[in-house]
């Protein structure tokens, strides 16, 4: 059944952001984390998930870099953007934007709903 879940990277600077959640996203999610864009591009690539979670403000490349590297890299992949701002530059790269603070159970749903469409 593992083979069947979903599998998402999240991508947050923020140490106990991205602890919290994660592990409210583990739940019914495989998760897979990292501390900035760049380091979430690699394991965009190590691990090809099926959903991206990314934080916009990050150290070395913003989530919406990120998300436009994600795209050219595999168009199929979705990515959800957490950002504090009502308006991303570059926000055309993602499939959905959160503004913060994140309600985590619309985050669940659209991970999910995200994930499936990403497989089909």
């Amino acid at each position: 059944m593992d083979g069947e879940r979903i599998k998402v990277l999240l991508v947050e600077d923020d140490g106990d952001s991205r602890e919290l959640l994660a592990e409210l996203l583990e739940d019914d999610f495989d998760v897979t984390t990292a501390a900035d864009g760049v380091a979430g591009l690699k394991a965009f690539e190590d691990t090809h998930p099926d959903v991206v979670v990314t934080d916009e403000s990050l150290p070395g490349m913003n989530g919406t870099e990120l998300a436009q590297q994600v795209k050219e890299r595999e168009p199929n992949a979705r990515v959800v953007l957490v950002s504090g701002y009502a308006q991303v530059d570059g926000a055309e790269y993602c499939d959905a934007v959160l503004r913060k603070p994140i309600d985590v159970e619309r985050l669940s749903r659209m991970v999910g709903e995200l994930g499936d469409a990403a497989r089909h």
